[in-house]
């Protein structure tokens, strides 16, 4: 893909970035009453950053292959993290994964570990766990799923896990977005306790 395209689909999928209908995100990522907790000795750009951290990790573990959008969360990134997802054609792969495997998934909860943000405020890390379930998927999944967990736990249908999630954020433009993104597979653990 050459840089035109790229800069093409980058500005398209930016422009189709609308608020998703039935009210699971809140695009504006002020503090909204989610359900969770919330400290009271957070700052401004913590709750701003919880929210943003939330809204990413339903939009990522709420998918069912029936009804796909495998670019959900793409308004949640920095340009330059959509670049590079453009590049390496991110959302068809997101596609077939669902697809070829038949996965619902659902988000649970989260829970969240640290936010270490630079000197300047601009950029932070965010450390988190993710407990989703799988309502549904093929047996082929599963056995991957649990061979990438060195089967510590038994991963099946119904049964919610946790992962760690890290993410980089920073500031574009004044608002929060994700940078960089990377899930823990080898510390995945099974049940209802984070």
């Amino acid at each position: 893909m050459n840089k035109l395209n790229i800069i093409r689909k980058v500005l398209e999928v930016i422009q189709g970035s609308l608020p998703v209908t039935d009210g699971t995100l809140n695009n504006n990522f002020g503090p909204v009453n989610s359900g969770a907790a919330t400290l009271t000795e957070d700052t401004a750009d913590e709750q701003v950053i919880k929210e943003l951290c939330r809204n990413f990790a339903k939009v990522l573990n709420d998918r069912d292959f029936e009804r796909l959008d495998g670019r959900a969360e793409y308004h949640l990134y920095t340009v330059d993290h959509l670049i590079e997802l453009i590049k390496n054609n991110d959302e068809q792969s997101t596609i077939n994964l669902f697809n070829e495997n038949k996965i619902k998934s659902k988000y649970e909860d989260c829970e969240f570990l640290s936010i270490t943000f630079s000197a300047d405020r601009e950029q932070a890390k965010v450390v988190y766990n993710v407990r989703t379930c799988v309502v549904s998927a093929d047996n082929k999944y599963f056995k991957e799923l649990n061979k990438k967990n060195n089967k510590k736990n038994t991963i099946s249908v119904g049964t919610p896990f946790s992962t760690a999630y890290t993410l980089s954020v920073k500031k574009e433009r004044e608002t929060w977005k994700i940078g960089k993104f990377e899930a823990s597979e080898g510390n995945i653990k099974t049940g209802t306790n984070l």
